[in-house]
Formats: structure tokens, C-alpha cells, sequence
């Protein structure tokens, strides 16, 4: 990760970033792009794939709120009772202390990134990161050290099938550029 003191800002190049096993599931490995300490503490944002039959369990986060934004991909969610599809190029806000849930219901990996605001949660998926990638999880000290970063796991969602199948799209933002450069191939 490279960090410019000379401005404020900070760049994360693809592949760079800090590695976080942030779910109990052997895929789940994300990257911290953004930490804390590169946003006087305001948010973190971090990315990753979200594998066929995993996401994150029913839980509340009483420290930070969440914003979501699918990149590819179709995810299923669950906020406060609610139950949604999100398709590639929708971003969902889950303010704190909601109940969410979410998962991947399709067979190809979705690709995600997740901002929490405020920062702290880096040092959560930091100390969890050990707990995950021993193989069987220990739940209960995953539970504890959720607990200790105002994280309260609860009991698994009762899912309904909403369909929530991807159409393999991917969001890509729309430039003028590309189009008129479409276009004038288009007439030669």
C-alpha cells in the first residue's frame, strides 16, 4: 500500500492491501484498501469475493454502519427483516445496530466492497483473521472477540428464495470517452 504524506491521500494499487480472513469460510480472504489512519478515522473500506453459499451471518454492528456496493454479481440480503436482491452496480446502506445478514445464492463469486464508517473494524477483522484460518473455527472465541468490537452474532436468517440469480453482469461505469469512441469505429 503506498500512503502520501504530502497530501492526505492514499493509494491502494490491485493486489496491495492488508489480507483479512474475515468469515468462518476457507474462500473468505478480503483486502483492507483503505484503513483508518488514512482517513482520520472516518471509514475503512475493504474488498473480496463472496463465494457460492457464503456470506455473513445474522449480526449487529453497534460501533460503525455499513455500505455495500456490488461490483458483479447478484447477493441476497437481509436488513432488520427485510429480505432483497442486490444486482451488480447497487449499493446497500445498513445503518448500525440493524440486523443483517447476507449471501451469495449463485454458483460464481460475487465481488464486492464494503465501507464502514466509522473506522475500528480493521482491527476487528485483524485479530479474527488468526481464528478464521485455523480449521475447525473456534467459534467460541470468535464470538468473544466479535463481542469485544461491539459485533453481536445472532441466530441464522430464515432465507426465502427471492431468485436472487446473477445475470454474470458487471458494473461498469459508463464513459463519453469509450462512447464516442464506439461510435466513430461503428462508421468506419
Amino acid at each position: 500500500m503506498i500512503v502520501c504524506d504530502h497530501g492526505g491521500y492514499a493509494i491502494t494499487k490491485p493486489n496491495e492491501g492488508t489480507r483479512v480472513h474475515i468469515l468462518p469460510y476457507p474462500n473468505a480472504i478480503y483486502r483492507i484498501i483503505v484503513r483508518g489512519n488514512q482517513t482520520n478515522d472516518k471509514f475503512t473500506i475493504i474488498e473480496g469475493l463472496v463465494y457460492a453459499g457464503e456470506g455473513a451471518g445474522n449480526h449487529i454492528h453497534a460501533n460503525e454502519d455499513e455500505t455495500f456496493f456490488i461490483v458483479n454479481g447478484t447477493m441476497q440480503f437481509y436488513v432488520n427483516g427485510d429480505q432483497f436482491c442486490a444486482s451488480a452496480g447497487t449499493t446497500v446502506y445498513i445503518p448500525r445496530n440493524a440486523t443483517q445478514s447476507v449471501r451469495n445464492v449463485n454458483s460464481k463469486p460475487v465481488d464486492i466492497q464494503i465501507t464502514f464508517a466509522p473506522s475500528g473494524i480493521e482491527k476487528y477483522l485483524e485479530e479474527i483473521t488468526p481464528i478464521y484460518d485455523t480449521q475447525p473455527v473456534n467459534t467460541t472465541e470468535a464470538t468473544q472477540i466479535a463481542l469485544k468490537y461491539g459485533i453481536t452474532n445472532l441466530d441464522p436468517v430464515n432465507w426465502t428464495d427471492l431468485g436472487c440469480v446473477s445475470d454474470c453482469s458487471i458494473y461498469i461505469k459508463p464513459s463519453i470517452y469509450l462512447l464516442v469512441l464506439f461510435l466513430l469505429f461503428q462508421n468506419n
